[in-house]
């Protein structure tokens, strides 16, 4: 069985990067928010397409944390995602 891609769902949010920081609004909920840092490195993956893995990897890369800590943070940032149904 595959991992599964991750994808940001281009009609459910739209946003800007604004000096390394990601700012976006729900388009359903109209709702605006902000992400943190290790949100704001992760997201240009999501917006092409990536796996848990990959995300992962880009905070370990990134910030030198252990994989499954990078793992399990990647995670909790595409719960929340899937949970606002930005994913696709």
């Amino acid at each position: 069985m595959s991992e599964r891609i991750l994808r940001l769902r281009p009609e459910a949010v739209h946003f800007r990067e604004v000096e390394g920081h990601i700012v976006a609004v729900d388009v359903a909920g109209g709702e605006y928010f902000a992400v943190n840092p290790s949100g704001a490195a992760l997201w240009p993956a999501l917006a092409e397409g990536t796996t848990l893995e990959d995300l992962g990897e880009r905070l370990v890369a990134r910030f030198h944390i252990a994989k499954e800590q990078a793992r399990a943070d990647a995670a909790a940032f595409v719960a929340v995602l899937d949970e606002r149904g930005l994913l696709a």
